[in-house]
């Protein structure tokens, strides 16, 4: 089961190989990241050997946390994909409280002959199908002979998947746009005539640098009031008002 998370790294480094970049990858945000590391390392115990307690439903509850995780991150690329094969993986594992082996798929992986088939010690987690068990088909029955090991449908989903994100982390499809970039499309469209609202403006400060003193000497310069004129009362600069001589 180890072979699994390695696709990741081999995915990401087809990307770093390719043309990738590693700022990528420190810009890449993955909400509650903390879930599914706690998934990993629930998984890492199960398969160690280590003859933990409960490893059915240990698997489970790692299956469901990375399952969950994935569907709060559905803008990574191959989140959507490990979602549909951690899915697949937890239905025979709820159905049948294991996920089922079929011998055939041991023999055809050349783990062992049928001759020593019940030497073989599977996974914790796991055990050979009876024939009683539901959606049987979604258990470890796809023989993968130059690895020597048997995977799942989910298995193999998840694997993809992990490829995929490893590589999109390095080399996704499409940049992020930075200030600078938004700052070149503003200015295709900016009148060249009008001043500049964001001249001098600097993404690492807080605000706008303040303007020299030389802009603002026109504001401060004191305004004249407006002479008067003879004939001319000060009251809306409207004429005087000169009785009729017919009603003296």
């Amino acid at each position: 089961m180890y072979l699994i998370p390695l696709a990741l790294i081999v995915g990401g480094a087809v990307g770093l190989f390719i043309r990738g970049s590693t700022d990528y990858f420190t810009a890449t945000r993955v909400v509650f990241w903390p879930i599914p590391a706690v998934g990993v390392a629930l998984q890492a115990l199960v398969g160690s050997g280590l003859g933990v307690p409960y490893p059915s439903l240990l698997t489970g509850i790692s299956l469901v946390l990375v399952a969950v995780t994935c569907a709060m991150n559905l803008h990574l690329t191959g989140a959507s994909v490990i979602l549909v094969g951690a899915s697949l993986n937890l239905i025979p594992l709820v159905l049948n409280g294991y996920v089922p082996v079929t011998v055939d798929a041991v023999v055809n992986a050349g783990i062992t002959d049928l001759g020593s088939i019940d030497l073989v010690q599977l996974g914790a987690a796991r055990a050979f199908e009876t024939g009683e068990e539901t959606l049987w088909f979604l258990g470890a029955v796809v023989p993968v002979r130059w690895l020597n090991e048997v995977f799942s449908f989910g298995d193999l989903i998840i694997a993809f998947g992990l490829a995929n994100l490893g590589f999109r982390i390095f080399f996704p499809l499409r940049e992020t746009a930075s200030y600078y970039d938004e700052a070149v499309e503003y200015d295709q469209y900016r009148d060249p005539t009008q001043p500049d609202p964001f001249e001098g403006y600097e993404p690492e400060q807080s605000t706008w640098p303040a303007s020299p003193p030389d802009d603002f000497a026109s504001v401060n310069e004191p305004i004249e009031p407006p002479r008067s004129q003879p004939g001319l009362t000060t009251l809306e600069g409207s004429a005087p008002i000169v009785p009729d001589e017919e009603d003296t």
